[in-house]
């Protein structure tokens, strides 16, 4: 079951998604900003963050900057979500993988999920056959 990680500073939009989400078979996390979800992916590993652009302190798009820059946690799906469609590009510049426009409609937040988590899913299939490729052509180089 995939961990999904969701960060936003309002409380009941945290917890809303975290209750959608887990109905769909999704295990979840909570974090309020920036600082919280870098600490908690010390801890925890997760397949994929829904986080909010504006927060207070940390806001999303430093978080995103900082977990691009981390070796550990530069290749987790981020999906942005934020009230201000002209921050697009910012998101995308920072890092994130996927934008969604609040109020985000539940239903419309589970495509754009299922759809990162598969390109996440078959990025990871392409790397072990880059892999095993690579095998293939160094044993065919040793005859």
């Amino acid at each position: 079951m995939p961990v999904i990680m969701v960060v936003d500073d309002e409380k009941y939009v945290r917890e809303s998604f975290g209750k959608i989400l887990n109905k769909e078979g999704y295990d979840t996390k909570l974090a309020a900003n920036g600082e919280e979800v870098l600490a908690l992916l010390e801890e925890v590993p997760v397949d994929l963050i829904l986080m909010d652009f504006k927060m207070p302190g940390m806001d999303g798009i430093e978080a995103c900057r900082r977990i691009r820059g981390n070796n550990k946690t530069k290749s987790i799906p981020i999906i942005m979500v934020t009230a201000y469609p002209q921050e697009r590009e910012s998101a995308f510049k920072a890092g994130a993988d996927d934008f969604v426009t609040k109020p985000a409609d539940p239903k419309d937040v589970l495509i754009h999920i299922k759809a990162v988590l598969r390109i996440q899913e078959l990025t990871k299939e392409l790397i072990k056959a880059k892999a095993y490729l690579e095998d293939l052509r160094k044993e065919y180089n040793e005859w």
